[in-house]
């Protein structure tokens, strides 16, 4: 019986060991979407419209234009090859100047600043009744891209074609979150028509999905931030290699103890 409370309470002193190695971060704070809210997701939810992604200055533009007559369609096309296999685009598009507007074949300069791919593409058909008739015509982004800083396992600029790009495509691009990110104090940086915004995401909630950041727009910055506890491990490392250095003792003590023990 003395051996077996002996073993019994090397055991449990085990596994207090091993708690105290691998317990540094709280577990709530590694999950997403845990708040009292979550329990939504067991029901439908409204899920909200992405917004329309403007056209700015500096963006760069797939144009293609098509008709009955292929022929006759073909000078206004540039020859800009289709979406490779991540999706991206390559080659030559149309470049919308700082006075927003970009150089058409035949119909010369087009206004399409501010204007989202819908009223861009009525705007330019407009134009072409005069040289075709019933003219398609198809405008996509070439140079969409966000940058992912801070706490994720592949930080970088990223491509994107779809226009509703969301921040949990973002994380996921660049890897996902490393153990250390804070979750709930997520920052998007956005720049519109000269003016910068900052606004927060709390991906620990489920309210995330009710942010107007949630989308994300073109050339947006994603900052994940730190959690405390890693600016409490890098201003102090020799204490918290002491600390774990006492525990990897305490097992090998433990260890031992237990094969030496009849």
């Amino acid at each position: 019986m003395r051996h077996y409370l002996k073993t019994t309470n090397y055991f449990l002193l085990l596994l207090l060991s091993m708690s105290l190695l691998g317990g540094c971060i709280p577990q709530e704070k590694l999950v997403n979407f845990q708040d009292e809210s979550a329990a939504k997701f067991l029901n439908a939810q409204y899920v909200q419209e992405a917004p329309k992604v403007k056209i700015q200055a500096d963006d760069i533009l797939s144009i293609t234009v098509s008709t009955f007559d292929s022929t006759a369609a073909k000078v206004f096309n540039k020859n800009i090859p289709g979406p490779s296999l991540d999706g991206s685009f390559t080659g030559q598009g149309y470049l919308v100047g700082d006075d927003g507007n970009i150089e058409f074949p035949v119909l010369g300069k087009i206004k399409l600043k501010g204007l989202n791919r819908e009223a861009a593409k009525d705007t330019i058909r407009n134009k072409l009744l005069t040289y075709l008739l019933d003219p398609v015509v198809e405008v996509r982004f070439l140079n969409l891209h966000i940058s992912v800083m801070g706490e994720v396992k592949k930080p970088g600029i990223y491509t994107f074609s779809d226009e509703k790009f969301t921040i949990l495509e973002a994380l996921t691009i660049a890897g996902d979150l490393t153990d250390f990110a804070d979750r709930a104090n997520i920052l998007i940086i956005r720049e519109h028509e000269k003016i910068r915004e900052f606004g927060k995401v709390d991906l620990s909630s489920s309210r995330a999905f009710d942010s107007q950041y949630f989308y994300l727009s073109q050339n947006d910055v994603i900052y994940v931030k730190p959690l405390k506890e890693k600016a409490k491990l890098l201003q102090d490392p020799v204490s918290r290699a002491l600390a774990i250095s006492g525990v990897v003792a305490s097992l090998a003590t433990i260890i031992i103890t237990l094969t030496r023990t009849p």
